[in-house]
């Protein structure tokens, strides 16, 4: 069934002021997730270290993006795809300060620092011209797998397993974010109300709390005594 507007009827169509709207649990939850952002962005106003204002980063620009996002959803009638441009540059831009903040803590040696930020850099570009390009939000996700799972995830177990015991929640915060993959892949939609994407959006909520526990419970000094190890390792060799 479609409403006046042609609109599906599993999108939730509504009118509003003559506007032909749909989706208005996307923009519920996309708000909330906006606002946890923004809520911990303004917490860490007095970042410091480049891995901090990394983290900032991110938290500024995934929310906006989902900010965006919800708008995208709820005026896709007159949008489009384009609607969806903003949302998908934005988050790819929160991929590339995520991965660039778990290179940042000089554990690992600069040569490989040079590496990777170079790939971050690349990764980015090249997403984001495919996406906008062939207009599909699956080079988006390609691009977040590769920066939660690799760099979040990757060199959290990395960073947990040299001492840094803070780095458990942002391995939590990435398993939390996995099952999104299988719920938009296979199109698992629990209610009308409670869509894929809603219940997504409940499972990123938790990975951006997840996140923020990593960042500011991380020890200073054990990382500063792990800088020193590797430090006295390189100059004994």
């Amino acid at each position: 069934m479609e409403n006046l507007c042609g609109i599906p009827a599993e999108k939730l169509p509504f009118e509003f002021m003559g506007l032909c709207l749909q989706e208005p649990m996307a923009l519920v939850t996309n708000m909330v997730i906006a606002i946890i952002c923004l809520v911990i962005y303004s917490k860490m106003k007095l970042a410091e270290t480049n891995f901090q204002k990394n983290w900032k980063m991110f938290f500024l620009f995934f929310g906006i993006s989902t900010f965006f996002s919800g708008f995208g959803h709820m005026f896709f009638y007159y949008t489009g795809v384009y609607g969806k441009y903003p949302t998908w540059t934005l988050g790819l831009i929160s991929a590339f300060y995520a991965g660039k903040a778990m290179i940042s803590l000089n554990v690992i040696n600069s040569k490989l620092y040079k590496v990777l930020i170079r790939f971050l850099y690349v990764k980015f570009i090249v997403f984001i011209a495919l996406a906008l390009s062939l207009q599909s939000f699956v080079f988006v996700m390609a691009d977040a797998t590769i920066s939660y799972l690799f760099f979040c995830m990757g060199f959290g177990i990395y960073y947990w397993r040299k001492g840094l015991k803070s780095f458990k929640y942002t391995i939590y915060a990435v398993l939390f974010l996995i099952p999104s993959i299988f719920i938009f892949t296979l199109q698992l939609n629990p209610h009308l109300w409670f869509n894929k994407e809603d219940l997504s959006h409940v499972l990123m909520a938790t990975t951006i709390i997840f996140f923020y526990f990593g960042v500011i419970r991380l020890n200073q000094i054990d990382l500063e005594q792990l800088i020193s190890t590797r430090k006295l390792k390189y100059v004994n060799k």
